[in-house]
């Protein structure tokens, strides 16, 4: 194999390590938002509690509650707060029973106009909320109406005042409230949830046309060179070794990235990103590895500056070019030049990726289905570029893509 190249505008190798950079920005906005939910955590409890003292105070001056009440309520904001799931549902659950018994319970005695007082009227609307949110659907269903019925109960009942049905009437419709806030917050909550696991799904199945492209890549290389070493080992034993180390380079090569991704796949919780495979800077490293069983001229031109192509258009040039040649590996025959350009264009802004060969399909043989063409197919279209596929005349085998630079990430 001969190797023919030209670059133009500047070494590309400084984008290689654009990924690199751009997982550390994203650890860093990621380490930024934890700290800030935290904040905002610390000063909500915060502002919570000074409401609630508020809210006691307000209760002994007035009368209307009593500080065993008050000390009660307070500890149950608190706990229902830090509560989720099941426990939360449950806490809930006995709270209802307690102040609906309490409610219609035929020895009570008739009090104020709020029966329990402003701070368990404000804790009971908080864990309707909590409970609508957070708490387990079931007991939520049950809980949430007891609540709700001890408070919109508790006036007409327990108070001797005329005005208690406009108060009951004000109770239920904040309870609808409180209510309708917490499964506003749930249904959010279980949006990105469905979002979370899309994009896992997502970047398992970028995982696994990754696995199929870069160890078939390198699989088939290594099929080439056991072929061409069988072919020549009785005439030129000396070229048996280098063929043999060649082999060993690719199938470390090919498991150290099977064994990356397969990690990958077992941290379904990771929020980390496959690495790619490679830059338009590791193109020309393709063009020089690249084997076949026949004495085929590679011709490499890229040109134009790729300094600031972002990281997604580089990586998906690179792949148009790993599985073209791995194609004409596995299925040519014949090939004597093989050309890769790589281009970028100005206007419009984009860069274009075009690999061909003189060769022709070899006899006998049938292309197994598989994800190489398609996946990139695909990719060109999510990124907003075309791709196509193809003969051309009088023989041989076209593969050109084009990715738009304004955009991508």
């Amino acid at each position: 194999m001969t190797l023919e190249g030209t670059t133009d505008g500047g070494p590309p190798a400084r984008r290689a390590g654009a990924g690199n950079e751009s997982r550390d920005d994203e650890d860093v906005n990621n380490s930024t938002n934890r700290l800030l939910e935290r904040l905002v955590h610390s000063v909500m409890s915060l502002a919570g509690l000074g409401v609630l003292l508020s809210l006691g105070i307000v209760d002994m001056v007035l009368g209307l509650a009593r500080p065993s009440v008050i000390t009660l309520a307070a500890l149950v904001a608190v706990i229902t707060w830090r509560l989720s799931g099941r426990a939360l549902g449950s806490s809930a659950l006995v709270l209802g029973l307690i102040m609906l018994l309490t409610t219609v319970s035929p020895d009570s005695t008739p009090v104020a106009i709020l029966p329990f007082g402003v701070t368990a009227t404000a804790v009971t609307l908080l864990v309707i909320g909590l409970s609508a949110w957070r708490a387990e659907p079931t007991r939520a269903t049950v809980a949430i109406p007891l609540l709700l019925g001890s408070l919109v109960l508790g006036p007409v009942q327990l108070s001797a005042t005329r005005i208690a049905p406009v108060v009951s009437l004000a109770l239920a419709l904040a309870g609808v409230i409180a209510g309708a806030t917490g499964l506003w917050a749930r249904m959010l909550q279980t949006g990105r949830r469905r979002q979370a696991v899309a994009e896992q799904l997502a970047q398992r199945a970028s995982i696994a046309s990754d696995l199929h492209d870069y160890v078939a890549h390198h699989v088939t290389g290594i099929v080439v060179l056991a072929q061409a070493a069988q072919s020549v080992a009785a005439k030129q034993p000396q070229a048996v070794l280098p063929a043999l180390e060649r082999i060993e380079a690719a199938g470390d090569e090919a498991m150290t990235a099977i064994r990356r991704m397969v990690a990958l796949l077992h941290e379904p919780g990771s929020q980390a990103r496959l690495t790619p495979m490679g830059t338009i800077a590791d193109i020309a490293s393709l063009a020089d590895h690249f084997t076949s069983g026949d004495d085929v001229k590679v011709r490499l031109n890229i040109s134009g500056d790729f300094d600031d192509v972002p990281i997604d258009v580089q990586s998906a040039a690179h792949r148009v070019v790993m599985e073209a040649l791995t194609n004409v590996r596995r299925h040519a025959e014949g090939v004597q030049a093989l050309e890769i350009l790589v281009h970028r264009d100005t206007r419009p802004d984009s860069v274009t990726v075009e690999v061909s060969n003189d060769g022709r399909a070899r006899v006998g043989h049938v292309a197994a289905g598989g994800y190489g063409l398609a996946g990139l197919r695909d990719r060109a279209l999510a990124l907003g570029g075309s791709f196509t596929a193809g003969p051309r005349t009088p023989d041989g085998w076209t593969v050109q893509a084009r990715f738009p630079t304004e955009g991508a990430r």
